[in-house]
């Protein structure tokens, strides 16, 4: 329910801002900056704390302050006071306890489950991420048409209410956070954890091929809207239904992750997640074939592989590292590639202004995309440098070090 929460938000609250508070593309672009932001600015020290506190408390106390200040929303909007310096407001603070919670549950779950169970638990979040980020818009636009903006904003505080339901049902022991990380600085317990992800020959390809991918992906969504809108001159009900089509792709990937890996194993199956950026090379055809197919084509076939990526790498960084170090490896690695996607969209909006004024749209942006596509790309030699195709199973868990077991 908290995935959920975060994808209604994603389109409520730019919605509102621009239905109810006539926003501008600048402001509109502020405030989905704004509510980004925080893991760049916060994640390394959210790593440090995570790995400090018992996570399970730290999850519950994240949604409850989410649901909190979404709550703000529609108490303003019924008293006539809402405004865009509030909205802003509301997404800082979604954006920070949005972090907290997702580096908690990522060092939860190995506490519960480990190996093959464990990559089945990943597999099984990162499907209800994809499908909350499908079907996210559709609970937000009908709460807006059926509440307007106080009624849907009071319902997407509440779901963060029934995801504190969730994590309080989970009674499994979680083991008492060490003692020695409280007597290290803040900036040495930091460096540590980028110590282990830069030193281990596993994590570093990794974060270095989610990054590159990130970039290079990041930029090819940017580069696509104005591709479907001047290139091939598509209605918006048409490139809805396409980015609809990627959305069920991406949920049918994630279903099929843990198969996949079983079936081919998890390195030849991480090197076979290149097919999310080498699609978008065959983009050409469109401008020579019926467009609709080729893109609709593409987008599945590009959208099946990031949801595989996530549950495998995720799993494998759960493995290798251990319990004490969870929280800053996870938040670090995080870090690192989610920051790789601003620089992806503006570099990505700047070649396309760049190659569509040299060339027209549809050569101009075409090209864009190949561009863009072929950085994603970059990712596949990183892995192959690093003999990651070798790797047939999920490796087993690192050692625990200190630390009691405790009901939760």
């Amino acid at each position: 329910m908290s995935l959920i929460g975060d994808q209604v938000s994603a389109f409520v609250l730019p919605t509102v801002a621009v239905v109810v508070l006539h926003a501008g593309s600048v402001e509109v672009g502020a405030l989905n900056a704004i509510a980004s932001a925080a893991y760049p600015v916060l994640g390394l020290f959210v790593g440090v704390l995570m790995d400090r506190v018992r996570r399970r408390p730290a999850m519950i106390t994240a949604d409850l302050v989410r649901c909190a200040a979404f709550a703000t929303l529609p108490v303003a909007a019924a008293s006539g006071v809402l405004s865009l310096a509030q909205l802003y407001v509301v997404a800082a603070v979604a954006g920070v306890f949005s972090v907290l919670f997702d580096v908690a549950y990522q060092s939860y779950l190995p506490t519960l489950r480990s190996g093959e169970p464990l990559a089945r638990g990943n597999a099984r979040l990162e499907m209800s991420s994809s499908v909350s980020r499908l079907i996210g818009p559709v609970p937000g636009g009908a709460l807006l048409q059926a509440l307007a903006a106080a009624g849907a904003l009071a319902v997407n505080a509440l779901s963060f209410l029934a995801s504190v339901a969730g994590v309080v049902l989970v009674r499994a022991p979680e083991p008492t956070p060490g003692s020695h990380g409280a007597r290290t600085g803040v900036w040495r317990s930091i460096a540590e954890g980028l110590r282990f992800l830069w030193g281990h020959p596993l994590l570093r390809p990794l974060t270095v091929a989610a990054g590159l991918r990130n970039l290079g992906m990041s930029a090819v969504r940017t580069v696509l809207v104005l591709f479907l809108y001047r290139a091939l001159a598509l209605s918006p009900g048409v490139a809805g239904a396409l980015f609809t089509a990627g959305a069920v792709a991406a949920v049918a990937g994630a279903m099929l992750s843990g198969w996949l890996a079983g079936r081919l194993g998890v390195g030849r199956t991480l090197l076979l997640t290149g097919c999310e950026g080498l699609a978008w090379l065959a983009v050409p055809l469109a401008l020579v074939l019926p467009p609709v197919g080729i893109v609709v084509t593409v987008m599945v076939v590009s959208s099946l592989w990031l949801p595989i990526w996530n549950a495998v790498v995720t799993t494998l960084r759960q493995q290798v590292t251990e319990a004490r170090l969870l929280g800053r490896v996870h938040a670090t690695a995080r870090t690192i590639n989610l920051s790789t996607i601003p620089l992806g969209a503006l570099a990505g909006g700047a070649l396309a202004q760049l190659l569509a004024d040299a060339y027209g749209d549809r050569t101009g942006l075409t090209l864009a995309l190949v561009l863009c596509a072929a950085v994603a790309t970059l990712s596949l030699p990183s892995l192959l440098v690093a003999g990651i195709a070798r790797i047939r199973h999920y490796p087993s868990p690192a050692p625990v070090s200190g630390g009691t077991a405790e009901g939760g």
